[in-house]
């Protein structure tokens, strides 16, 4: 358990996601906006990880990888055809 470096991981990964899913969004290409957005969703896995005592070895493993997937497809689904629920 570090808190500091939770709470750190967290802010920073929000920071990225925030910046990935609005201004760069339209900007960069697709593979470089789904690393950046898997990037931020694994930070975050990681930082809320980090808050917590006693954690098992598979969701250092699930927690990153879930949260990696499902901010991508988060943005993908909520951003499709270059605006909100757009399809």
């Amino acid at each position: 358990m570090d808190p500091v470096a939770g709470w750190s991981l967290l802010l920073a990964a929000a920071a990225l996601l925030l910046l990935a899913a609005f201004p760069l969004r339209t900007r960069l290409p697709h593979r470089v906006l789904d690393a950046l957005l898997a990037l931020g969703g694994a930070g975050i896995g990681v930082g809320g990880l980090l808050l917590l005592s006693d954690v098992e070895p598979a969701s250092w493993v699930v927690a990153p990888v879930l949260l990696a997937v499902a901010a991508v497809a988060h943005v993908r689904f909520l951003f499709a055809g270059q605006g909100p629920f757009r399809t």
